[in-house]
């Protein structure tokens, strides 16, 4: 076979091209032969192998095999965050190995040194010698480690084979820098072997490939999926679009000319599943088959059909109809594993001749497995064979793998055996518990095999768990705080509680638990968008209120949002019986007063046998709704401390026209990325709102991977939006949607961002110390959008490293930095230490045995005593 080289250059030292083999993954069996904390590196130690295990010269494109494994070595080009990222989520332990393969081209044999950052171990061989080992496990950001190496003159081949075990979220990336080579962007330095001829056609597609970009990350009914070249691109190249799901299933494709300005439709939701896919880029057919010029880039979009309702409409009956039809159409997709509920949905609304008895049987076997998880769904099927088992139309091939999968579950952490279940957040706790309840009390005097017990004993256990749970929620409020994919799962739970536990003091507190969920909800949305600070998000979930979790809960409650694949919370709502929403929570989720200013203290203690920790939590939170927009902000939470996925702040002006700032520490948007490019921060900021301004100070390392802070602004969502310098050099990037404006800027400038993965959708601005500041406006106060702009020019702001001081459009002064207080015209406006509740609607201590909510004539109590 022919051998030949793709040339290209380091960026900064770093190697952005490799050839690329893997993940293996090893299932890890019987995990109890792996106890204590350190059980990632007893399995790593256990699968290491001393041999690389590749046998053959690494070539692009060519299939080998290791132990009983095929692989296949594909090309990656490194985004600007320099990782080769195989980020995935397991839901079973798995001890995962990757190799990468590249050759450095040095000018003389010299002394090198090299950087490798990875996430778990990885070893190094360097023109065939192991050259360095590295054993450290950093589950979300990577660890860098530096060594010294020794070139040879000409081409050196660099081997890196680096590892993870898995274990739910799984972040898996590598980089490598090399220090010490002179960089000449006229002379290649790195090269990629591949057994591809037509070295320059590949370099002219790679580079159409590469300056190729969409505009937004979510399509609606009729908004053609186009993808786009940038007008200054100076090469063209024939290609290929292809639009398919990432199982391969194909939807339209077509040969395409990328030139500089030209655009590509590749599809059109209403012709589609709602689903997520990708716009695939690739050689043209023939070239790709026959001429095996096998490269590409995909592309990830989302599509959607259903259209999103801004105001309340029909009535909850035809609303829940409507929810059922939706979901049980939903039998495929990214979120197959939902599947039991389109099934839940069907017998719902008597379509048993539809029913898909191994959608059930599959979900059966991953709950056997003990698959993180496996509470979401166990729920389900126990909330189905409560409700459905004696009906004829029941399928009878399921009702002893039903009754096996009951007996057999690990219900709580401390049941013996170890698996990847997690059981310690607020979801998967009350899942648990509801789980372990409504299996009692299927089989109160049958013994569950994995804990010895009668089912009897496990529902008071359950009981006893779940109702510490909802005390502890409805007084104190929940530490994951407007979660929209949490509240999913909590309402999950608690619809099932609600409907099926037979023990009053359960069902009713959870009754209340469920009031007090949508009233937060009610609150913290605007027109149907639960556009409010969450304690944990997903990238998808907060770049727009399409694909949230709680958009098709809240269509369903109240009438707005839309249904999409998130289907588990509608499905468990809209069947249950025995709740239905007070009518004052739905007026207070349609309400848009004049101005609605919301304070919110949620706060409670960790118990260790619970949560796994000790000590206390606590978030202040403040909501400002008008007509116009939703601005939403944590206040002053953990500044400095290392965050996940906590979304500090959002201003809302409808379902797609929605704007915070994170610190993201790589550039994917994989869910296991904890924190990723639009969720959560590595560095949380310091915020303070006063109303409708919104600042956020960023204090972040000086050896921050990315080093930048960004803003979600997404140009497509608004009516208007323009860039504009104030008198002292700064940019402001300003929105309209409809009569609402919003106004934002950064201390170190922004960058509004035209290409790569967020083209017209993303703000940069690079600086350690940082501050950003949004202004919020309406045109029933500040006149045209041109006016409004005019206005926060003419604003007083004084930048400085790490505080701002500025006028507002509603004459007061604000002051606020890392340190000290928020002060409005030089007195102190407290951003800690509110109450529960403090509204035009509620006003409540903390902690609250009890809530009496208001709107108009209406009023309605909660009592959370025990």
């Amino acid at each position: 076979m022919s051998v030949y080289y793709a040339p290209y250059h380091l960026q900064k030292g770093y190697v952005d091209n490799w050839i690329v083999a893997g993940p293996q993954a090893i299932p890890v069996e019987d995990l109890d032969r792996f106890a204590g904390e350190d059980y990632r590196l007893q399995i790593a130690r256990h699968y290491h192998t001393e041999d690389s295990g590749i046998t053959e010269p690494p070539v692009d494109t060519i299939k080998f095999a290791v132990d009983d494994t095929e692989l296949q070595w594909t090309y990656t080009c490194c985004r600007e965050d320099h990782f080769v990222d195989k980020t995935a989520f397991y839901h079973t332990c798995h001890y995962l190995r990757t190799w990468a393969c590249t050759r450095v081209v040095s000018p003389s044999a010299q002394e090198v040194t090299l950087v490798l950052t990875t996430n778990g171990p990885a070893d190094v061989w360097l023109n065939g010698e192991h050259v360095h080992r590295q054993e450290h496990f950093y589950h979300q950001i990577p660890h860098s480690v530096s060594f010294q190496a020794t070139f040879e003159e000409g081409h050196n081949e660099i081997l890196v084979r680096f590892e993870e075990v898995a274990a739910r979220d799984c972040p898996y990336a590598m980089a490598l820098q090399v220090i010490g080579l002179p960089e000449d962007p006229k002379q290649a330095d790195v090269f990629i072997p591949t057994a591809i001829k037509a070295i320059a056609r590949r370099s002219n597609l790679e580079d159409a490939f590469e300056k190729a970009y969409v505009k937004q990350e979510v399509y609606v009914f009729d908004e053609y999926v186009e993808v786009h070249w940038p007008e200054e691109m100076p090469a063209k190249a024939s290609l290929m679009t292809r639009f398919q799901t990432p199982s391969g299933r194909i939807y339209g494709q077509g040969d395409r000319m990328g030139i500089g300005g030209n655009r590509a439709a590749v599809g059109i939701p209403f012709q589609l599943y709602e689903d997520y896919y990708l716009a695939r880029l690739m050689p043209r057919a023939q070239e790709y088959y026959d001429g095996n010029m096998r490269i590409m880039r995909d592309i990830g979009v989302w599509t959607v059909k259903n259209k999103y309702s801004q105001q309340s409409y029909d009535t909850y009956t035809n609303r829940r109809v409507e929810a059922l039809s939706d979901a049980f159409r939903r039998e495929t997709g990214i979120y197959t594993d939902l599947g039991i509920y389109a099934e839940i949905a069907k017998m719902a609304v008597d379509r048993w001749h539809d029913i898909n008895v191994n959608t059930l049987l599959k979900a059966i076997d991953g709950i056997n497995q003990r698959k993180d998880c496996s509470d979401f769904y166990l729920i389900g099927l126990l909330g189905m064979m409560m409700r459905y088992w004696d009906n004829p139309s029941f399928p009878e091939e399921l009702k002893q793998p039903l009754e096996e999968c009951v007996l057999n579950f690990k219900y709580w952490a401390d049941e013996a055996g170890e698996d990847a279940m997690w059981f310690w957040s607020e979801n998967h706790q009350i899942l648990f518990h509801a789980c372990e309840i409504l299996a009692g009390q299927l089989y109160p005097g049958r013994t569950f095999t994995n804990s010895g017990q009668t089912g009897q004993w496990h529902r008071e256990k359950g009981e006893k768990l779940a109702i510490a749970w909802l005390h502890k929620r409805g007084t104190g409020g929940f530490q994951e705080w407007d979660s929209n994919c949490y509240f999913e799962e909590d309402l999950l739970a608690l619809s099932h509680l609600i409907d099926l536990a037979e023990t009053q003091q359960v069902y009713e507190m959870a009754a209340v638990v469920m009031d007090k969920m949508f009233f937060s909800m009610a609150l913290n949305s605007y027109k149907g968008t639960f556009g409010s600070t969450h304690g944990r998000s997903y990238a998808t979930m907060i770049t727009g209120g399409r694909l949230e979790p709680t958009a098709g809960i809240s269509r369903l409650m109240w009438g707005m949002g839309a249904f999409n694949p998130h289907i588990k919370g509608p499905v468990s709502l809209a069947i249950q019986e025995n709740y239905q929403l007070p009518p004052i929570i739905e007026a207070i989720a349609a309400a848009l007063p004049e101005e609605m200013w919301n304070r919110e203290h949620h706060a409670g203690e960790f118990d260790e046998a619970l949560d796994r920790r000790t000590g206390s939590w606590e978030v202040n939170k403040v909501t400002y709704k008008t007509p116009d927009y939703m601005l939403c902000s944590a206040q002053d939470y953990r500044p400095g401390e290392k965050g996940s996925q906590e979304h500090i702040w959002q201003a809302t002006m409808g379902p797609d026209a929605v704007v915070f700032v994170n610190h993201p520490p790589c550039i994917s948007k994989e869910g296991s990325h904890r924190p990723n490019f639009w969720s959560g921060n590595v560095t949380l900021p310091r915020a303070a709102q006063w109303k409708d301004v919104l600042i956020a100070v960023h204090n972040i390392p000086d050896d921050d991977w990315l080093g930048f802070t960004h803003a979600y602004f997404p140009a497509h969502a608004f009516d208007e939006y323009v860039l504009r310098e104030d008198a002292s050099g700064h940019t402001w990037a300003f929105a309209k949607k409809d009569d609402g404006y919003l106004a934002i800027t950064a201390a170190q400038g922004v960058e509004f961002v035209t290409a790569g993965e967020a083209a017209y959708r993303e703000l940069r601005s690079y600086g350690q110390h940082n501050v950003w500041l949004c202004h919020m406006g309406r045109a029933a106060l500040d006149g045209e959008f041109a006016e409004f702009q005019d206005k926060v020019l003419a604003l007083d702001v004084t930048f400085d490293a790490l505080s701002v001081s500025c006028a507002t459009l509603r004459g007061e002064t604000l002051a606020f930095g890392w340190e000290g207080p928020l002060t409005r015209n030089g007195e102190e406006e407290p951003i800690a230490g509110f109450k529960h509740y403090e509204n035009p609607y509620c006003v409540a201590e903390l902690p609250s045995e009890e809530m009496i909510i208001r709107y108009g004539e209406q009023a309605m109590r909660l009592n959370f005593a025990v």
